[in-house]
């Protein structure tokens, strides 16, 4: 009689396994979705994601270009009618080269500085996020990340304008992680048990956009994926002001104040 009772209890569990809470996986899966969908600030901040990583993703081989050439100009006397970076590696004067290794400098020594700003800046930061909200810091981010592209337009449209602007608007974007504040806005309106899964569509969403990024520089001139990249972000900048709402909720500011 023990083992028939016991036998039943194992099978009971055996019926519960392959649920949680009562729902199959599939279930739960689709109340994540339809939750995440539904919730206001999740929705917008994955298309916001998506938006810059395309229009930042697609600079990226346009830079070292117009750089190389700007420096080539400016440092080392190169007066060519064609680009640095158009002409054969064989075929490139000593001016090009010594511009080359300018930009490639530059871009470290700035890689370097952004990351340092990132780093030290990153609790304050996040502080202020918590007590102000995210809104605010998100939009100062987005702000920022508008002024590198703004002068990299306005290099190539003169030849006269030197390339510190745009090193030195890209460092000082790394004051404000976009992506870190973003995440904590998630976390802000995502039930506890759905975060990771929230977390990794947002990951997910800039590395979409990473992908998209280079079919621009398929079809545009360095110029045009210039002006494409401004265009996009200031459309994405607009798009927040309007559209992307504040997470925090007056009780959570007010603790952490």
């Amino acid at each position: 009689m023990g083992e028939e009772s016991s036998r039943s209890l194992h099978d009971d569990d055996d019926d519960d396994a392959p649920t949680q809470n009562g729902k199959p996986p599939s279930s739960s899966m689709v109340d994540f979705l339809r939750h995440f969908a539904g919730t206001d600030g999740p929705p917008q901040i994955i298309l916001l994601c998506l938006l810059l990583a395309v229009a930042l993703g697609s600079t990226i081989g346009v830079v070292p270009a117009v750089m190389t050439d700007r420096y080539a100009r400016l440092g080392h006397g190169y007066d060519g009618g064609t680009p640095c970076m158009d002409l054969a590696r064989d075929e490139r004067p000593e001016a090009c080269r010594l511009g080359n290794d300018d930009a490639q400098n530059a871009s470290a020594a700035v890689s370097f500085v952004s990351n340092v700003l990132t780093f030290v800046t990153s609790g304050l930061v996040g502080s202020i996020s918590d007590e102000r909200g995210r809104r605010s810091i998100m939009l100062a981010g987005m702000a920022l990340s508008l002024l590198g592209p703004a002068w990299l337009v306005v290099m190539q449209l003169d030849e006269r304008f030197s390339p510190f602007p745009f090193y030195a608007a890209h460092a000082l974007s790394g004051v404000i992680s976009w992506l870190a504040v973003s995440l904590s806005a998630m976390s802000d309106v995502i039930r506890p048990e759905w975060r990771a899964p929230s977390f990794g569509l947002v990951i997910a969403g800039f590395s979409a956009g990473f992908a998209l990024s280079p079919f621009l520089a398929v079809y545009l001139s360095h110029l045009g994926v210039s002006v494409a990249s401004l265009f996009i972000l200031t459309g994405s900048f607009g798009y927040a002001v309007l559209r992307l709402p504040e997470t925090l909720d007056g009780e959570s500011a007010e603790q952490a104040r």
